[in-house]
């Protein structure tokens, strides 16, 4: 069980390392942290501290270490639906979208490592089955998919990361919204998957035709029409036509990087052909729905 004690008095006093503990055995612990179903000890301690840690440079010496447990992290329990696995699996991945943002200021790691981190994530990213949000009280957000799309917005800024694989990604988060079959996403999670894409697109290495490709299944979802008091499947349409719109807005009024962020992560770009895609957007929408006006 962890000492609460300790790492509450660690947060207290602004995050510092207490002497005489050895920082690895206290990183290991807040990895396990992160597995726990009680939101406090997983939330407000193992997640925020470790999060704190790895910004400072603490975890810095074993960088790719803590970037492949993580990795490893997002497949323990995979396939289960309803039980409290789902917590280690989407903190893994929102740590590990912090360890890919470290490395652009600190150069630890290499291709190979993104590259293996992005074939176990989106492994894990599109087969994930447990898509709730908030659980309970005690249990707190499990929140897959928003941490999922975090930390496709983090490898999205990686200076490792390639436009092959950015087309990839692009393509993965169209993916997931098309298989959230028998699952609401009521908890902002659109926006959290268009503020994702919008890193993607600000990287300037995308085209309105590779938006235009990977939309294209969404269209063909749109033109159905579904009772979404009657049909399970009806969710992934809510779900893409929620996605369209929030990123139709996104792109209409811009996004800025969180403040977390370092300065050169892109988002003081302006986004190639970003009126092209809006007009990309605005055509998938048009099939979700017969009260568009036609221009």
């Amino acid at each position: 069980m962890a000492d609460v004690t300790l790492w509450q008095r660690i947060k207290d006093d602004g995050f510092r390392p207490p002497a005489g503990y050895p920082v690895d055995e206290l990183i290991a612990e807040l990895e396990h942290m992160l597995t726990y179903a009680d939101s406090r000890l997983r939330d407000d301690l193992a997640f925020e501290i470790l999060g704190e840690w790895i910004q400072l440079g603490v975890c810095d010496h074993d960088l790719p270490g803590l970037g492949d447990r993580m990795a490893a992290g997002l497949l323990r329990g995979i396939g289960e639906v309803g039980t409290d696995s789902v917590f280690g699996r989407s903190f893994s991945a929102v740590v590990l979208g912090l360890v890919v943002e470290r490395d652009n200021a600190v150069h630890r790691l290499g291709p190979a490592d993104l590259s293996r981190w992005i074939g176990g994530f989106t492994m894990w990213w599109e087969l994930e089955g447990d898509l709730r949000g908030a659980v309970d009280a005690q249990r707190g957000w499990a929140h897959a998919l928003a941490h999922g799309a975090d930390a496709i917005a983090s490898l999205a800024r990686s200076r490792l990361l390639g436009t092959a694989q950015a087309r990839a990604l692009l393509g993965s988060i169209v993916i997931r919204l098309r298989t959230t079959d028998g699952w609401a996403l009521l908890a902002s999670e659109d926006d959290r998957l268009a503020y994702a894409t919008m890193a993607l697109l600000h990287r300037g290495d995308l085209s309105a035709a590779d938006l235009d490709e990977v939309i294209a299944p969404l269209q063909t979802l749109g033109r159905q029409r579904l009772r979404v008091d009657l049909d399970p499947e009806a969710c992934a349409w809510i779900n893409s036509l929620n996605w369209l719109r929030a990123l139709h807005l996104q792109l209409s009024l811009g996004v800025q990087a969180m403040p977390w962020y370092a300065p050169d992560n892109h988002f003081d770009r302006l986004i190639p052909q970003r009126e092209q895609m809006l007009a990309v957007v605005e055509t998938a929408l048009r099939e979700y729905s017969s009260w568009f006006a036609d221009r």
